[in-house]
């Protein structure tokens, strides 16, 4: 479940991420994405035994408490954000995750957790099962 909150947390430091890119020269994202892309396996195994240790930190209560402190955030983001901006957006390592596009909108942002946590819900689901 630390996999799945740490989706949301990511989603916070992409916005930032994002509006750092705004102010730097065309071509930048596309430049960092590649080299993100390029240590696409050592980011897997971060990925997988950052969700280990955070699975040890976080106990049921702690990562409900989480969720509902990270939801709450990005939501008050979101109903903050200008119409143009959710249309702004930079390119990402879109070898890391199957739901990260070559471009992503901050729009994409937002909605990317949620994707990311229906991909694994659809994976743990018997299918078949009444």
């Amino acid at each position: 479940m630390f996999h799945m909150l740490f989706g949301y947390i990511l989603v916070r430091v992409l916005l930032v991420i994002v509006r750092l890119f705004w102010l730097m020269p065309d071509g930048a994202s596309r430049r960092f994405s590649q080299i993100l892309n390029a240590v696409t396996a050592p980011f897997h195994v971060v990925n997988y035994l950052g969700s280990c240790g955070g699975a040890l930190v976080f106990n049921h209560r702690r990562m409900g408490a989480g969720f509902d402190r990270t939801v709450d955030a990005i939501e008050a983001r979101l109903m903050g954000e200008a119409e143009v901006d959710l249309r702004r957006g930079m390119h990402y390592p879109d070898r890391w995750d199957p739901y990260f596009t070559d471009f992503m909108t901050v729009e994409d942002i937002y909605r990317y957790p949620t994707r990311h946590f229906d991909h694994h819900a659809r994976q743990l689901t018997l299918r078949g099962a009444a």
